[in-house]
């Protein structure tokens, strides 16, 4: 290694954030960038392919959603529309208790709820119609169930009122429900299969979508550099890296042959599939 290379190294190390819990193979190729001359390149690069990836998991919800419509796992209203009957439930079986409340003095509030969530549960049952819902739906429809069966034994355990009728009707619709999405799916079970995946599926299309959109980024940028620059920055990282092994830090291995730019867009890229990301 040169004076000069070494220089340059001693100050891309010098660049890079004092608390190293925050550098990472990327932070130090966005370093060597401006070490080189390119400070405008490697944030351009980094915003472009992070803004890249932003707009590869839209696009992909957007396909799930023009596929799937309210039943898509992830935008379809009808998460939403079930999530409400649960709650609203929940509030109903609790003021059918009469913990806290007097049981005679909350008829009209506890028809009002049951009335709210089994219209909210049958609506989501009359969307979705003979097609099969996925399982996030299927636990809220069955705990839209579990809330109107409290609140019906809650109801039973004191002398009949106004609101018993409601009540149990609330709770059969909900129970029926539960029958009927099992019913449908059980009857189609590819497309049981489709929506239960429909996740991985869609992220499984997309992605080479965004392969491509890397390959584009790394023709874009390498087209801005010169042989020269590619070069330096390719070493500088990778003595820079190998440095901050040396210090203990612990990265995942840049693989050989990345070109310069590469470890930026694969980071920046690799966020696109947030579930990918818990997985991780």
């Amino acid at each position: 290694m040169t004076d000069e290379h070494a220089a340059q190294a001693a100050r891309v190390r010098s660049a890079l954030p004092p608390n190293r819990a925050h550098v990472d193979p990327k932070e130090v190729e966005r370093v060597v960038f401006a070490e080189v001359g390119h400070r405008d390149l490697g944030l351009a690069l980094w915003t472009d392919a992070g803004n890249a990836a932003t707009q590869a998991w839209r696009t992909c919800r957007q396909r799930m959603r023009a596929r799937y419509g309210a039943r898509s796992p992830h935008g379809g209203w009808l998460t939403f529309v079930l999530f409400a009957a649960v709650l609203v439930g929940a509030f109903a079986a609790g003021v059918a208790s009469g913990f806290r409340t007097d049981p005679t003095q909350t008829v009209g509030i506890l028809i009002a709820l049951v009335i709210t969530a089994a219209a909210a549960d049958l609506l989501a049952l009359l969307v979705a119609g003979p097609r099969p819902l996925n399982w996030a739906a299927i636990r809220m429809q069955i705990a839209v169930a579990v809330t109107l069966l409290a609140a019906t034994a809650f109801q039973l355990s004191r002398p009949a009122n106004a609101a018993t009728p409601f009540v149990l009707s609330g709770a059969a619709i909900a129970v029926a429900g539960v029958v009927v999405v099992f019913s449908v799916r059980a009857m189609k079970p590819e497309e049981r299969v489709a929506i239960d995946n429909a996740i991985n599926i869609a992220t499984e299309q997309m992605q080479p979508e965004v392969d491509a959109i890397g390959q584009r980024l790394q023709s874009e940028v390498l087209a801005q550099l010169s042989k020269a620059d590619q070069d330096r920055i390719v070493s500088l990282r990778t003595v820079t890296l190998a440095d901050l092994a040396d210090e203990g830090l612990v990265f995942e291995p840049v693989p050989q042959g990345t070109p310069a730019g590469g470890v930026i867009i694969a980071a920046q890229l690799s966020t696109w599939n947030p579930h990918a990301q818990q997985g991780a």
